[in-house]
């Protein structure tokens, strides 16, 4: 019944439901690495504590109608707020158009929805809270051995050992050679998920894109003097970019764009 739903329906339900989740998410963002609850108080302006009304409260729609403003003082929102309401809800639906409406779309799904407040949260305080890294490492126990995924449970695994102990290795050599931490304990920990995910030929196609990524943002920053040789830069976000790369180059038969172009051009 649910394969009978045309699409016309299905892309803005989605839209919506996306958009939600991501109004949610701005809310967890900002309260969760203070240690705030996220269900109370209700969402409010931080300049003059007034609640937000329900009408103002429309994700991305309100945001625009209201000029990114508060209505009572005219205190300016984050543009963020609309840009992760956004994000959310695109993602949702480029994954729904990739996957359908099953098991995997509910998964993969799953992931983005950890990815996209980590991303934030580590942009903001360089951290990635244990209690994303608990659920994802539950989602996977379970999901694993029920074939909720497109892969085994043992590519899972092996996927996990590798992502992480991969970016652990290169966190040792980092300590040892600059002295300092080169990558936190907390991104090893999402590898573990990054990984269970992914399996291993995609863990690596992953990995690569990640530190490719992050290479080309870090000379850009460097180079418009956005940032400085010392700057502290947080991975997490480069992580989840290259795992939504690997992820969406996937074509529907299971094979790989990048990963085709790269056999094609080299052999």
């Amino acid at each position: 019944m649910i394969e009978l739903i045309p699409n016309y329906f299905m892309i803005p339900f989605l839209f919506i439901l996306g958009s939600i989740f991501g109004s949610f998410f701005n809310v967890v963002i900002y309260r969760l690495p203070n240690n705030n609850s996220i269900i109370w108080p209700a969402s409010h302006c931080l300049n003059c504590k007034t609640s937000i009304k329900y009408k103002d409260n429309i994700p991305i729609l309100s945001y625009l109608l209201l000029g990114g403003k508060c209505r009572l003082c005219e205190s300016p929102f984050s543009s963020r707020y609309l840009l992760v309401e956004i994000l959310t809800a695109v993602m949702t639906v480029c994954f729904y158009i990739i996957f359908g409406l099953n098991i995997n779309f509910v998964m993969y799904l799953f992931l983005i929805y950890l990815l996209i407040p980590i991303t934030f949260i580590d942009i903001d305080h360089f951290i990635i809270p244990n209690e994303f890294i608990l659920l994802g490492l539950l989602v996977l126990f379970i999901g694993l051995p029920l074939d909720f995924l497109p892969i085994s449970w043992e590519q899972g695994l092996y996927g996990a050992l590798i992502f992480s102990g991969f970016l652990f290795f290169i966190g040792l050599i980092g300590q040892f050679i600059l002295k300092k931490e080169s990558i936190g304990f907390g991104d090893v920990k999402l590898g573990l998920i990054l990984g269970g995910y992914l399996g291993v030929e995609y863990s690596i196609l992953a990995l690569y894109l990640s530190f490719a990524i992050s290479a080309i943002m870090v000379f850009i920053l460097l180079g418009s003097n956005i940032i400085d040789r010392k700057a502290k830069i947080p991975f997490g976000p480069y992580l989840a970019g290259g795992t939504l790369s690997a992820i969406l180059t996937t074509l529907p038969n299971g094979d790989n764009i990048i990963i085709n172009w790269y056999y094609q051009t080299m052999f």
